[in-house]
C-alpha cells in the first residue's frame, strides 16, 4: 500500500511538471502576435536593412512574430497587394511606397489615433483624408533633384548650377556639342516609375504645385489632362528625348542598372529623388553635385514626399498591437539612422538627432547637401504628384496610367497621344 501511494504521488507530481512545462508553451502561443508585413527592398535598401529593421522593433517585444513579405518589384507594389487582397493574403502592415489614396477609398488601410502620431515632426506629411493620418509620416524625401557629374560640366564649360529651365536647356546644349549625354533617364518593364520620375516632378513642380484646383477638378469631373499647364510639362520631358539629349538605352534599364549608368559616368545629369545620395560611394572616381530641379516659370518650388511610413490593414486581426508595431518601427533611431545612412531619407523623428545618432557613420557629403536644399527658404513644397492623399489625391488607379505613358513619352510619343491616353484612362475610371 505504501509503495501504491508512493507511485501515486510520482505520477500526480510528473502530471504536475508535465502541466507546468507545457502551460507556458500554451499561454506563448496564445499570446504570440503574428504580422505579414510588406516591405520593399531595392539596392540601396536590401534584405539585410529590412531585417535588422524588425529585428531592432521586436528585440523589446517578444510576444511580436513578423513575417517579412517582399514584392516581386518596388513600383509593382500597388499591384501586388491588391493580388493579395484578391486572394485574402493581404498584409496586417506594409511600407507605404505605392498609391495609398487607393487603398485608402477601398476600405483597405486603417486610420492612425492621434496618440499614434505624437513622435513625429510634421504629423500630417502628405495630407489627411478626413482628418485621419493612414500612413505614418517615417521620412522626408526631396524629390524633384539633379545630379551632375562635376568633371562633365567643366568640360562642356558650364560654370555653375542651371536656376532656370532655360539655364538647364542651355547646359544640356553644351554637354550635347562636346558629345556628352545630357540626361541619363528611364525605367523598363516593371521599373516605369523610374521612367515616370522626371515627369512626375515636372507636374508636381508647374501644374499640381500651381493650380490647386487640378486634382479636384480631374475627380469632379469638372477638368482633365487637357491642360496648358499639363501639355507644357510633358512637353518639357518629351523636348529631352526629341533633342537627342537623353540615353538611347532609356528603355532596356531597369533601375539599378538606370542608376549605375549614371555612377558609371555615361552621362552628365541624372533627375532622380535624393535616395540616390545614399548609392553614391565615398571614394566615387568623379565628384558628383546636385541641385533643384527648376520649375518653368522661374518660381521657387521643391518637390517634397513626408511620408513612407507603414500603414495598417483595417481587417487586420490584431489593429492596437499591428499600430504599435508600426509606430516602434517607424520611430526607431537606429533604423532612422541606418536609412539616412543607405537611402538619404531624412528621418522625422522628434527623437533623432543627426549629429548624435550619425556618429559612426561616414556620411556622403551629398545627403548634407540635399539637407541644405531641403532648408532652403522661400521654396514652396509642393507633394509628389501621383504620391497625393486626401482631397489632394489623384483619381484612383491613374498612377500606372502615368507610369506606362512616361515610357511611352521616352518611345517618342508625341504629347497629344499622351493627353489623350491619360483622358481615356481617366473617362474609364470615372
Amino acid at each position: 500500500m505504501f509503495l501504491i501511494n508512493k507511485l501515486n504521488k510520482i505520477k500526480y507530481l510528473i502530471s504536475i511538471l508535465v502541466f507546468i512545462s507545457i502551460f507556458p508553451f500554451a499561454t506563448n502561443a496564445k499570446d504570440q502576435i503574428e504580422l505579414d508585413f510588406m516591405v520593399f527592398e531595392t539596392p540601396n535598401l536590401p534584405a539585410e536593412f529590412w531585417d535588422d529593421a524588425i529585428a531592432r522593433t521586436v528585440a523589446e517585444f517578444p510576444e511580436y512574430k513578423i513575417n517579412k513579405i517582399v514584392p516581386p518589384n518596388v513600383g509593382t507594389m500597388g499591384d501586388y497587394l491588391k493580388q493579395l487582397q484578391a486572394t485574402d493574403q493581404f498584409p496586417d502592415v506594409m511600407m507605404s511606397n505605392f498609391a495609398v489614396a487607393e487603398f485608402i477609398e477601398a476600405g483597405l488601410l486603417l486610420p492612425y489615433e492621434d496618440s499614434d502620431l505624437v513622435r513625429f515632426v510634421d504629423p500630417v506629411g502628405l495630407g489627411l483624408t478626413n482628418g485621419k493620418q493612414y500612413a505614418l509620416p517615417q521620412l522626408t524625401v526631396v524629390e524633384s533633384l539633379m545630379f551632375y557629374n562635376k568633371d562633365m560640366f567643366s568640360k562642356a564649360g558650364i560654370s555653375g548650377e542651371p536656376e532656370t529651365w532655360e539655364q538647364l536647356e542651355d547646359a544640356a546644349a553644351k554637354l550635347k556639342s562636346n558629345n556628352l549625354t545630357p540626361f541619363i533617364v528611364g525605367g523598363a518593364a516593371g521599373d516605369s516609375w523610374a521612367a515616370a520620375w522626371p515627369l512626375m516632378d515636372l507636374v508636381a513642380l508647374n501644374v499640381t504645385g500651381k493650380d490647386k484646383d487640378f486634382l479636384k477638378n480631374l475627380k469632379n469631373g469638372s477638368g482633365d489632362f487637357s491642360n496648358p499647364l499639363m501639355e507644357d510639362s510633358i512637353n518639357a520631358y518629351s523636348d529631352l528625348v526629341s533633342k537627342g539629349w537623353t540615353n538611347s538605352t532609356a528603355l532596356s534599364l531597369n533601375y539599378s542598372e538606370l542608376q549605375q549608368t549614371f555612377l558609371n559616368g555615361d552621362g552628365a545629369m541624372y533627375p532622380m529623388g535624393g535616395f540616390f545620395a545614399g548609392a553614391v560611394p565615398l571614394d566615387h572616381p568623379f565628384e558628383i553635385g546636385v541641385f533643384a530641379i527648376p520649375a518653368l516659370d522661374g518660381n521657387s518650388r521643391l518637390v517634397t514626399y513626408t511620408s513612407g511610413g507603414p500603414a495598417v490593414s483595417a481587417n487586420t486581426e490584431y489593429p492596437e498591437e499591428a499600430r504599435k508595431f508600426a509606430v516602434e518601427f517607424a520611430t526607431n533611431v537606429a533604423t532612422n539612422a541606418d536609412d539616412l545612412f543607405r537611402d538619404a531619407h531624412i528621418p522625422n523623428n522628434k527623437n533623432f538627432d543627426l549629429e548624435r545618432d550619425m556618429k559612426g557613420y561616414d556620411i556622403h557629403p551629398l545627403i548634407f547637401e540635399i539637407i541644405e536644399i531641403l532648408q532652403t527658404p522661400n521654396y514652396q513644397h509642393v507633394p509628389f504628384f501621383t504620391f497625393e492623399v486626401g482631397d489632394d489625391a489623384l483619381v484612383s488607379g491613374m498612377q500606372a496610367e502615368v507610369f506606362a505613358n512616361s515610357q511611352e513619352i521616352l518611345s517618342g510619343k508625341s504629347t497629344s497621344e499622351i493627353i489623350e491616353n491619360l483622358n481615356n484612362k481617366l473617362a474609364e475610371l470615372q
